[in-house]
């Protein structure tokens, strides 16, 4: 059975009514606004430095400038080539600076009748070429051998060691600490939830606001603790910190 065109006709306009009248009242343009409760948290990890680097100074004097370039080239040779024996990598010696260039001494003169000290202009004296080296020690039960191999081997000016703390190993302790500031989040605003009424939803925002780490010393348990520590690299302790802010949905 065919339906007559005044039927149709009449059905199509009362469709449109219904949709449009539907439209109004649901609103989907309109975006509902999630209710959320936001609190901070802070998590905290220890992580024992496991890098140190020590600067040292190889220095050579002699007349002839060119000689003493020579000479020095040797003298760091032997040292990297010691320090390698006690299982430093090439790639943990790097060459921080190289200078070259006349020694000066100095000197005071007077004058007559009065005589009167004063400093004379610098002059050359000598040649002097020097080279700095930063090593990485990563085995901290080597390091008293690289520290002797570097001063039985002409090194000087020592300055260091520079505790830090590897990429991988930094890394996992700040994950530990964010695993314990997302916790002390949930905590918190499970409890202010609960208080307001309410149940806690899902974390819908989650903004780390940075870490950081502090050194905490390391204390030794006895008195032969602290006489076999005396005279190793002490590490310590560093605490690392993460601070989060957190927002949570409200059912």
């Amino acid at each position: 059975m065919r339906n007559k065109p005044g039927y149709t006709a009449l059905i199509w306009p009362i469709v449109i009514v219904i949709l449009t009248l539907a439209a109004f009242w649901l609103r989907p343009w309109e975006a509902k606004t999630q209710e959320t409760i936001s609190v901070t948290a802070e998590g905290r990890t220890q992580a024992t430095p496991n890098v140190a680097k020590v600067s040292a100074t190889i220095e050579t004097t002699n007349d002839n400038l060119d000689k003493a370039r020579e000479e020095n080239s040797q003298k760091v040779s032997n040292l990297v080539s010691a320090i390698k024996q006690l299982g430093v990598e090439e790639k943990d010696i790097k060459t921080q600076n190289l200078s070259g260039g006349p020694g000066y001494e100095t000197s005071v003169g007077g004058t007559e009748p009065a005589p009167m000290i004063y400093p004379a202009p610098p002059r050359p004296n000598t040649n002097q070429v020097s080279t700095t080296l930063e090593i990485t020690v990563r085995n901290f039960d080597k390091s008293d051998e690289v520290l002797a191999a570097l001063t039985q081997n002409g090194a000087t000016n020592l300055y260091g060691p520079n505790l830090t703390i590897d990429d991988e190993t930094m890394e996992q302790a700040r994950s530990k600490a964010r695993e314990d500031a997302v916790e002390e989040a949930k905590s918190k605003a499970e409890e202010l939830a609960k208080l307001s009424g309410r149940k806690l939803g899902k974390a819908v925002k989650i903004q780390e606001q940075g870490d950081f780490g502090y050194p905490v010393p390391m204390m030794a348990r006895s008195e032969a603790d602290l006489m076999q520590k005396a005279s190793q690299i002490q590490p310590g302790q560093n605490e690392v910190t993460i601070n989060l802010a957190v927002d949570f949905a409200l059912k």
